[in-house]
């Protein structure tokens, strides 16, 4: 038999044949910082000591981080002014994603205008991977108070003419800024007594020695199951599930009053992009896992979700926010 060439037909042969070794190397799947991220162990740093509730929603929050992404996830308690030690830490460290920080957005943004040296760092060099949670307060009071509702409260602060009392975990912590806020647009004076800590104000507020707080859940609700403190009302803008019966400060006579806490996740600034995208993924899938989200629910917390330039804006909008009370009250712990 006699075979026959072409060569032409060669030359077009060997031209498809090159093209289709080129398209499946381009086609071949190549890996991405994202897609390695994480290829070690994680750390969290949480600015406040074990068992808190910033504590446990961060434990909460890496539990399913570590399952989905098959890397360790680990809690630090690094505590210290205000939470401002440990985000500072997290500030100084590399922007490569494996050193994180939770902490309450208000402490977050708050930080470094508060204690600028402490800090060494400023709110825009901080990237937030997401603002994960909020909650609102309880304005609570001790029962030898002898008071039922907000009005009765207003009523007596401005008879005691400033010298009614109230607790908080510290100078512009969240329970001294919502009791600054409500001072504010109630138009009354109340004293403030600033504590190291949220569980040292327990035996004074319950005493009546000082009578009224503005108290996370994971404060009050133990309190109020016992019948050891009496509920006036919550501070965010919609009643609080499970507590429908209660107003909102709003709506008990102090229009405009809102006052939620919400709590974020951030990484240092300059964490690259498809690192910080990874992040966002996995913190999100944590949102919409049904044991995740239970656990913040027990903590009185309602998870949110938000883009990494959402949150980077609201915590802007808080500092804006806050900015001339904190000016108002010449604050500054440095």
């Amino acid at each position: 038999m006699k075979l026959l060439f072409d060569s032409n037909l060669l030359v077009q042969r060997g031209r498809i044949t090159a093209f289709c070794l080129a398209l499946s190397m381009t086609a071949w799947p190549i890996s991405s910082p994202a897609q390695e991220f994480p290829t070690k162990p994680v750390r969290i740093v949480v600015p406040y000591s074990a068992g808190g509730p910033t504590d446990l929603m961060a434990r909460a929050i890496a539990k399913y981080m570590a399952s989905a992404s098959g890397q360790m996830f680990t809690i630090e308690n690094r505590g210290g002014a205000g939470g401002t030690i440990g985000t500072a830490a997290v500030a100084r460290s590399a922007p490569d994603g494996y050193t994180l920080v939770v902490n309450g957005t208000l402490a977050h943004a708050l930080g470094p205008m508060l204690r600028p040296k402490t800090a060494g760092y400023t709110v825009p060099e901080m990237s937030a991977v997401g603002i994960f949670s909020s909650s609102s307060n309880f304005l609570v009071v001790s029962s030898s108070l002898n008071v039922k509702t907000v009005r009765d409260l207003i009523t007596r602060a401005k008879a005691d003419d400033g010298k009614l009392a109230f607790s908080s975990a510290g100078q512009a912590s969240n329970p001294h800024l919502g009791a600054e806020l409500f001072k504010s647009l109630a138009g009354v004076q109340m004293e403030h007594i600033a504590y190291k800590g949220v569980s040292d104000t327990v035996n004074d507020l319950v005493s009546g020695r000082v009578p009224v707080a503005f108290a996370s859940p994971s404060l009050a609700l133990p309190l109020l199951k016992d019948n050891r403190i009496v509920a006036l009302a919550t501070t965010g803008e919609k009643r609080m599930k499970g507590w429908e019966q209660l107003p909102t400060i709003a709506e008990a006579g102090v229009p405009g009053y809102v006052f939620e806490s919400t709590y974020i996740l951030a990484a240092p600034g300059k964490t690259p992009a498809p690192v910080m995208a990874r992040l966002h993924a996995l913190l999100q899938q944590a949102l919409d896992d049904p044991e995740t989200r239970s656990a913040l629910e027990k903590l009185g917390l309602e998870p949110m979700k938000n883009t990494t330039a959402q949150a980077d804006q609201l915590v802007m909008t808080e500092l804006k926010r806050w900015e001339d009370i904190i000016k108002r009250l010449d604050i500054r712990q440095d």
